[in-house]
């Protein structure tokens, strides 16, 4: 199999390691975050797993038609305070968990309007290791990124990235799996019908609407299609049809004014 770091970044997307994309412990970040997050990882290119600093323009981190109030800096601070997990073994070939941290010591400029700011980073020590060894990626488009209004989206998106060139094109996870894996906060939305209806179903209809996928989320139970106790998700994809990605890309190329309303189908025409 070929190795992560091999893979350049290109018009089909910004390459990022399985490690990366299932991250857990990540609930502290926001879509700004996530989205900074990738973008430092396109921008050390090649060199994301060599002990160097990487320099980035700040302007660059902030994205296309930025109105928002996020800052760089916040989100480059909860980007090193993240603390994520990843399966490994011990010395002794047991089962495992390797804690670590995404990045190590980083600089920003002080004033973000600055046009010449900058950001100065590396990836930790730990996170450069799992990125070396690393042999499998998804590919995120950029554009559909900044398209997505919720972290959830991103996440969901990434998740099926991720697992584009399996022969497989459905995975079941557990409650706990898939709130963990979309970012769900320990403590917040773990009834069912709150994580479907805050979560799960935002998600999946901006995935539907703004991206190359089509997904679906079903509840599994026991002992019951609608009374059993719950036990977990199936999540079955596939690649969109190349006329309903054409269609997708004018809606991409469209203002978001007005999107979540075309996205619902309760855009009237006005007759004159």
């Amino acid at each position: 199999m070929s190795l992560t770091i091999e893979q350049k970044h290109s018009a089909d997307g910004i390459v990022k390691a399985g490690e990366l994309i299932e991250i857990r412990q990540s609930s502290a970040l926001t879509l700004h975050d996530r989205r900074v997050l990738n973008l430092l990882i396109e921008h050390a290119g090649p060199g994301i797993a060599e002990d160097m600093d990487h320099h980035i323009a700040m302007w660059r981190l902030r994205g296309p038609r930025h109105r928002g109030g996020e800052r760089v800096r916040d989100s480059v601070l909860r980007l090193m305070d993240t603390r994520i997990e990843v399966p490994t073994k011990d010395s002794k070939g047991n089962r495992a968990t390797k804690h670590m941290h995404l990045l190590s010591d980083t600089t920003t400029t002080d004033d973000e309007d600055n046009p010449t700011g900058e950001v100065i980073y590396s990836f930790s020590k730990g996170m450069r290791e799992i990125i070396k060894q690393s042999r499998h990626w998804g590919r995120i488009k950029a554009y559909v990124m900044f398209a997505f209004t919720s972290k959830y989206s991103l996440a969901l998106y990434e998740l099926l990235c991720l697992r584009a060139n399996l022969r497989k094109e459905e995975q079941e996870f557990s409650f706990e799996d898939l709130r963990q894996l979309l970012g769900v906060a320990e403590g917040k939305l773990d009834r069912a019908p709150d994580f479907l209806r805050r979560v799960v179903h935002p998600a999946v209809e901006e995935v539907n609407a703004l991206s190359d996928y089509r997904v679906e989320i079903d509840l599994l139970r026991n002992g019951g299609v609608s009374r059993g106790k719950l036990r977990g998700f199936r999540v079955r994809w596939e690649r969109k049809e190349p006329e309903e990605w054409r269609k997708t890309l004018d809606e991409l190329m469209r203002p978001k004014v007005g999107r979540r309303a075309r996205i619902q189908g309760k855009v009237v025409e006005t007759v004159l």
